[in-house]
């Protein structure tokens, strides 16, 4: 009878300890629940970039250019009054600004010149040219109605190049007109340019 007891009780542990074997494989699953293994992965290392002076030698290399930024540039017409001539200057200082207004009388007679180049040109002084200096373009059109607009500029080497569009009317006034492109450049591109090449793309309005 004692060995039977004895029997029975083991059994009972044995069932105990089972079940709370599969009870805690059960937490062990819940807590696993939403969390996904993933093998490692291999971890390249990135090529490092290359040092900045190494991407500026391998970008094109360009001088100075302005296109779609010189937003300052003034266009603008003088008094018909005037001796017309085409031709361009570069201006370095304060005492050339001088001569190029005087001579197509610009601040004296602006009947021709919108609001916001004037406001500009008003403010040119001595201490303007301290840093910054113009390209003049002077255009003599056949008739009133052309209009020319400076698009851009670029300084290469001893030269600058600007680039002008002119927009021909189809009917157009028959009075002759002078325009102006005055594009603004920093004196120190401005320092080795010795000559100036005007290049005009045509288009009609």
């Amino acid at each position: 009878m004692k060995g039977i007891l004895i029997i029975l009780s083991l059994l009972f542990l044995t069932a105990c300890g089972a079940q709370e074997m599969a009870a805690e494989e059960t937490a062990v699953e819940r807590d696993m629940v939403g969390v996904t293994e993933s093998a490692p992965e291999d971890t390249a290392e990135a090529p490092a970039e290359a040092p900045a002076e190494e991407v500026l030698e391998m970008a094109p290399k360009v001088a100075v250019n302005y296109s779609g930024q010189i937003l300052d540039v003034m266009n603008f017409r003088t008094s018909d009054s005037l001796d017309m001539k085409s031709e361009h200057r570069i201006i370095r200082t304060y005492e050339e600004f001088t001569d190029y207004n005087e001579e197509y009388t610009i601040l004296e007679n602006p009947f021709f010149i919108d609001d916001e180049s004037l406001n500009a040109l008003q403010k040119v002084n001595e201490e303007y040219f301290k840093t910054q200096g113009f390209i003049a373009v002077i255009l003599v059109e056949s008739s009133g109605s052309n209009e020319v607009t400076g698009e851009s500029l670029l300084v290469k080497g001893n030269v600058a190049e600007v680039f002008i569009r002119r927009r021909a009317a189809e009917i157009g006034t028959m009075d002759i007109a002078t325009r102006h492109v005055l594009f603004p450049v920093s004196k120190e591109e401005l320092k080795e340019v010795t000559d100036v090449k005007v290049t005009i793309s045509l288009s009609a309005k």
